[in-house]
């Protein structure tokens, strides 16, 4: 029997190249249902594409798409640590 432990940590945190597989959208207010709506759903990889000079928004790319929101709001995105998100299948 394996034990792993998985690492959650927020998308706002991750730096621009990397990827990780979202866990759970926080919160139950319109902001978080228009990123489920978006396709920012639990299962889906992410990458961080880049961001605006001062940080603010940040451009990911999301199920073959490009998608800019507001870092407030990634920090909503909690994410498997990245590593483990290459390890997993990509839902569709």
């Amino acid at each position: 029997l394996e034990f792993r432990r998985v690492l959650f940590r927020s998308l706002r945190e991750l730096e621009v190249g990397s990827s990780a597989q979202v866990a759970t959208v926080s919160g139950s207010d319109l902001t978080t249902e228009r990123l489920l709506e978006m396709g920012i759903t639990p299962g889906v990889c992410v990458r961080i594409v880049g961001t605006a000079p001062l940080g603010c928004p940040v451009e990911l790319e999301v199920r073959g798409y490009r998608l800019s929101i507001r870092r407030s709001d990634a920090a909503r995105i909690v994410v498997n640590h990245p590593r483990d998100a290459a390890r997993r299948p990509q839902p569709r």
